[in-house]
């Protein structure tokens, strides 16, 4: 009967480690954003109260389903690598570039890690009559139209441009009323640099202000996954950052 007990304890001992430990571990990784950000199980960061306070929450769905009249003017860009990070006051500095009087910051969940998923999400969900901006040499342009451009009526090529151009083009796409909807995958940012990042939202916010009459959707992807490990691990997974400009929104609010 001893052993017996011995053995029932030593049990109740291994069972209490084993439920127990993997919820220490995603408790310190998400307690300490220094652990690397591969350890972090997807899906399991939490935005911190200051920016449930701050900003509109919003789940998986496109954001373009969001708004209240998604028939008007409406231009997307999705920003690759552009993510939540841990320390509020560097997505303020993002944000304080877009910032505006008819502007709305939000957070929004992503479901996976991948420009692709983003991509299908957001360009899925009314953009059939509208243009898809193409940039990179012949090859990308190809491959991006194959992977997107099913979702649009046509892409458009910006063969070999720089972002500036890019934005060049995008802003004559809103001006041409042939098409009701625009949007563009921005690349360039994906490994984190934040002065491109930077460089990209000024020159954004440029192009925005000559257009008020359009309803404008900037967002990230998700967390810039191809920049050095020191640049991941400062972002939360699976938040975007969002700004609407231009755009009424519906009042549901998910926290």
């Amino acid at each position: 009967m001893k052993m017996r007990n011995i053995n029932l304890a030593l049990f109740s001992l291994l069972l209490t480690s084993l439920i127990s430990f993997p919820i220490l571990c995603v408790d310190r990784y998400l307690s300490h954003p220094d652990y690397p950000w591969q350890l972090v199980p997807f899906g399991a960061d939490s935005l911190s109260q200051a920016y449930k306070s701050q900003y509109r929450v919003m789940g998986a769905q496109a954001l373009i389903a969001r708004l209240v009249d998604s028939t008007k003017s409406t231009a997307m860009v999705l920003i690759d690598g552009w993510g939540v990070p841990y320390d509020e006051k560097m997505l303020k500095d993002d944000f304080g570039i877009l910032q505006g009087a008819n502007t709305t910051f939000a957070m929004h969940r992503r479901l996976l890690g991948h420009t692709s998923h983003a991509e299908n999400v957001e360009y899925r969900v009314g953009f059939t009559d509208g243009a898809l901006i193409a940039d990179g040499d012949a090859a990308t342009c190809a491959k991006i139209e194959s992977e997107q451009g099913t979702h649009f009526k046509q892409t458009l090529c910006c063969e070999n441009c720089s972002d500036m151009r890019t934005i060049a083009m995008l802003d004559s796409l809103i001006e041409d009323t042939t098409w009701n909807k625009v949007a563009w995958t921005v690349r360039s940012t994906r490994e984190g640099n934040r002065e491109k990042l930077h460089s990209l939202l000024q020159e954004l916010s440029n192009m925005v202000s000559r257009h008020h009459d359009v309803q404008f959707i900037i967002q990230g992807t998700h967390r810039p996954i191809l920049g050095t490990p020191e640049t991941r691990r400062k972002y939360l997974a699976p938040w975007a950052p969002a700004a609407f400009v231009n755009c009424k929104l519906k009042e549901s609010i998910e926290k």
